[in-house]
């Protein structure tokens, strides 16, 4: 229901309510799954390996943020990776050396340990989706206290 306030439409506080369950819900799950993806990895991960920071690549919709490439060895054939993490705060620089684990099955697929952004991310997930559960119960209570 939409009620309007000196000209401005506005939800009700039930709509409200049940916008701020749904954004928790669904905040929630994306956390969730951004964390399962990371334990998958490392569970799937685990040939132990250096890799090369050989670039440092933009992202093509925000030129702001950086994912490294690595280079790297898995029984005897060279691979090129490039993060599909992206961050404006990149802590790695062309010609460092990671910690890199390379999945047995599938060369292609690693885990890095030094990428972070992707938990900061399921962190971040997680507070948003506890700050929309706490405005949805302020709002619950105040629908039943009047």
């Amino acid at each position: 229901m939409i009620t309007k306030s000196h000209g401005n439409a506005t939800l009700s506080k039930p709509a409200s309510t049940a916008v701020m369950i749904v954004m928790a819900i669904v905040t929630f799950v994306a956390g969730f799954l951004f964390l399962k993806n990371d334990t998958k990895l490392k569970k799937e991960c685990t040939y132990e390996t250096t890799a090369i920071v050989t670039d440092i690549v933009s992202s093509s919709s925000d030129r702001n943020t950086y994912a490294p490439v690595y280079s790297y060895t898995y029984e005897g054939q060279d691979y090129t990776a490039q993060s599909r993490v992206y961050s404006s705060k990149l802590k790695l620089h062309e010609g460092d050396n990671v910690e890199f684990y390379v999945n047995p099955d599938d060369p292609q697929t690693y885990y890095c340990p030094q990428e972070t952004s992707g938990k900061t991310f399921a962190i971040v997930l997680f507070a948003v989706s506890g700050i929309c559960l706490l405005i949805s119960a302020l709002y619950i209570k105040s629908m039943i206290t009047g």
